[in-house]
């Protein structure tokens, strides 16, 4: 059994912490860089957990080739993951492209390396629902399961929704990852859901072949990653040498991505998704 502490060893043990924190405040700034973890944030399409999982690989691998701890994290949501891509405390975020378009030409950040692999964005619907027409009837009144207003999936999606007159027929349902939106449709609480394939093929324990494509929303290159803008560029140089390295085993999801290191033309595709982006970061919109 264990017994509490007198007052007066509260009170030390107090003074102890006090002076640790004062002496970490003080002299942080003179820890060797190689005690120093790199946080990297990723794109919340999937649960935490699933995208930790998934990019475990990657992480492994750039920890290994900077020689330096490697930290993954998710963000709550698509405006919270733009927000912490400009914060000192995370040196590099992955980014998809059209938000990467507004890190490089707004908000100061360095383009690190982009993917060289392509995604098929479709509008899914689960094969016991039967065939189903991308323009027809058959689809009014139909619940679409999205992610987030900012993500690349559902701006895509509300772009084809307006292009075949189908704004007021089709209503969406935001969830707060693919795993939840993919599972409200299993359930029958959607009945249609919006992902890329390489999306898809990242869900453990999921058979793309159970979904048939209700309508093909476009194509698209997966994320990119960005550095912050105060960066160092010795380590933004180790970060791009180890991803242009890293060779997973092939799986066609998006975390198995292979990487160029891009210029500013990959990005032109992305503008107009860009501009409605920052039209719903402008309206402060809560993200999920």
């Amino acid at each position: 059994m264990t017994l509490p502490c007198s007052s007066r060893c509260l009170n030390r043990r107090r003074l102890l912490l006090g002076t640790v924190a004062g002496w970490a405040g003080m002299h942080g700034q003179h820890l060797s860089a190689k005690d120093a973890a790199v946080r990297v944030g990723l794109v919340p399409y999937l649960s935490t957990r699933t995208m930790l999982n998934v990019y475990e690989p990657l992480r492994k691998h750039l920890q290994a080739h900077i020689g330096r701890p490697v930290e993954f994290y998710t963000a709550a949501g698509f405006a919270a993951l733009t927000e912490n891509a400009r914060s000192p405390s995370q040196p590099f975020t992955l980014l998809p492209m059209h938000l990467a378009y507004l890190a490089t030409t707004e908000w100061g950040c360095v383009l690190v390396a982009r993917s060289t692999q392509e995604s098929a964005m479709h509008l899914w619907a689960p094969r016991g629902l039967g065939a189903l027409q991308g323009t027809g009837t058959a689809l009014r009144g139909r619940r679409v399961a999205v992610i987030d207003p900012l993500s690349m999936s559902t701006l895509m999606f509300e772009r084809w929704r307006t292009s075949v007159q189908l704004d007021g027929a089709l209503s969406t349902q935001v969830f707060p990852g693919l795993n939840s939106a993919v599972m409200a449709v299993s359930r029958g609480d959607a009945d249609l859901v919006v992902a890329a394939i390489g999306q898809l093929r990242d869900l453990s324990g999921l058979d793309p072949d159970e979904f048939q494509s209700v309508a093909a929303l476009g194509t698209v290159l997966r994320p990119a990653f960005v550095a912050q803008r105060d960066t160092p560029a010795p380590l933004v140089a180790a970060f791009r040498a180890a991803l242009l390295s890293f060779r997973p085993a092939p799986s066609g999801g998006a975390s198995s991505a292979l990487w160029a290191e891009g210029s500013a033309r990959d990005f032109e595709p992305y503008r107009d998704m860009a501009t409605q982006a920052r039209r719903v970061l402008a309206r402060g919109l809560p993200s999920r």
